[in-house]
């Protein structure tokens, strides 16, 4: 149990609505477990009070905060820094707070990569991914993706548009990969790409009742490739079924959503996070786990 007293270093989530967020149990066991006198908040910030509550940072001696929905890219222009990657996304998620200064990081693709590396022993460099989904989250995972030296990245989304942006993009990076967009091709072409990839990522919301279909086809994926659907409301939502039903291995966005908040916690603490503990409140908070 925390005791607070007037030695407690506080941190918190900026985001609206924030009801729904494992965030502060897998932060405060993270405190707890690490012998920090330390609390982690949920701070319902309405868009219309982001600026006046950015400000507040320092002078409540806040000394960290996550950022989600709706306020990773409208934070930024109050902010005195951004890290190379959130410079390149044009999204935050979790502020440093040093000397005064306000420092953006996002952890969110480099969560996704730390997830593949350590639950699955897999690493991008060199492999082929596809990509569904377009949007924010699949943009952080590309950009890592790109940036982790990817060999080939097929981007597809439903608004063919949106992926030609994405690809556009992540060209402009001038990174040396095959970047390629997916969408508008003949369903036979995407079945080919599928095929020869060596990871499949799900980064839309499809996935999160149990009754969604697949948002791409299980069938053409060769046995040895990995799917990671960043979904993780559900334990194994109908994607991850089909895959584990042809002996492929699948797994779920709590790892990801686990792994963006040990980088988070490790910026800011500079000490390394008990990522057990974490992952036991996580699960604990999302699915009812007493394990």
């Amino acid at each position: 149990m925390i005791d607070i007293n007037g030695k407690t270093q506080k941190y918190g989530l900026f985001g609206y609505p924030v009801e729904h967020t494992a965030s502060p149990p897998m932060h405060n066991a993270a405190f707890e477990s690490s012998g920090l006198n330390a609390v982690y908040l949920p701070f319902a910030v309405h868009p219309d009070n982001l600026e006046v509550a950015v400000r507040s940072l320092v002078p409540l001696n806040i000394k960290g905060i996550n950022v989600t929905i709706p306020h990773k890219q409208t934070i930024i222009p109050y902010l005195d820094d951004l890290s190379e990657i959130a410079e390149v996304i044009g999204a935050v998620n979790t502020v440093q707070i040093e000397k005064g200064r306000l420092i953006g990081h996002n952890t969110d693709g480099s969560g996704f990569l730390t997830a593949l590396e350590e639950e699955a022993g897999f690493t991008v460099d060199g492999k082929k991914v596809f990509l569904a989904g377009a949007g924010g989250a699949g943009f952080a995972v590309a950009t890592n993706c790109v940036f982790q030296g990817v060999s080939c990245l097929g981007v597809f989304d439903m608004d063919a548009t949106r992926s030609q942006s994405l690809v556009d993009k992540l060209k402009e990076l001038k990174y040396h990969c095959d970047i390629v967009n997916l969408a508008g091709l003949a369903p036979d072409q995407v079945d080919q790409f599928l095929s020869t990839a060596d990871l499949a990522v799900n980064a839309t919301p499809v996935g999160m009742k149990q009754d969604d279909p697949v948002p791409f086809a299980v069938k053409p994926l060769k046995e040895k490739a990995l799917v990671y659907d960043l979904v993780y409301n559900i334990p194994k939502t109908t994607l991850i079924k089909e895959a584990e039903a042809r002996g492929i291995r699948a797994y779920s966005g709590l790892s990801m959503l686990l792994y963006q908040g040990v980088l988070a916690f490790e910026i800011w603490t500079l000490t390394q996070a008990p990522v057990d503990v974490m992952r036991a409140a996580l699960k604990r908070a999302v699915y009812g786990d007493t394990e």
